[in-house]
């Protein structure tokens, strides 16, 4: 597991090497959005950091904590330490970024409010700023998994 800060400076540089700046909440989407296929993917959490429900969305307090002081468009990576990312979660961030990367901050906060999600069963069952426990957001990515299949299945 990684301090998700470590993660975050992973797509600051990523945006960076195609002179892109990303927003503050599409870092913290990101973040989580990783966290969550990892999960599904690998049956283990990317990040060992505590998930909170807030108003936009999953966030993860260190992160919101660690870039908030540069504003809203995040131009430099932390300084955090850590063992360096493997590149087998390398690849994994490198499909996220390419899937993700991309879209819009309103879009990604959107595709983290799905009715039934993991931030939007938090939210109803314990309120604002409360916990997004991995045994919420694991069986949400699976879901995820199960019916992109049935999609291809289907033509």
């Amino acid at each position: 597991m990684y301090d998700a800060r470590h993660i975050a400076n992973w797509f600051v540089e990523r945006a960076r090497q195609e002179g892109r700046v990303l927003s503050i909440m599409s870092l913290l989407k990101l973040v989580y959005i990783a966290h969550g296929w990892h999960l599904e993917m690998r049956n283990a959490p990317l990040i060992r950091n505590k998930i909170e429900a807030w108003k936009h969305g999953p966030v993860i307090p260190d992160v919101y904590n660690a870039f908030r002081g540069q504003g809203i468009n995040i131009r430099n990576t932390v300084p955090i330490g850590g063992t360096e990312i493997s590149s087998y979660d390398g690849h994994l961030l490198e499909e996220i970024y390419r899937l993700y990367g991309h879209l819009p901050a309103k879009r990604l906060s959107d595709m983290t409010h799905e009715p039934g999600g993991p931030w939007d069963v938090a939210t109803k069952n314990w309120g604002w700023f409360a916990p997004i426990p991995n045994d919420l957001i694991q069986p949400h990515y699976i879901a995820k998994r199960q019916s992109a299949g049935r999609t291809q299945t289907n033509g």
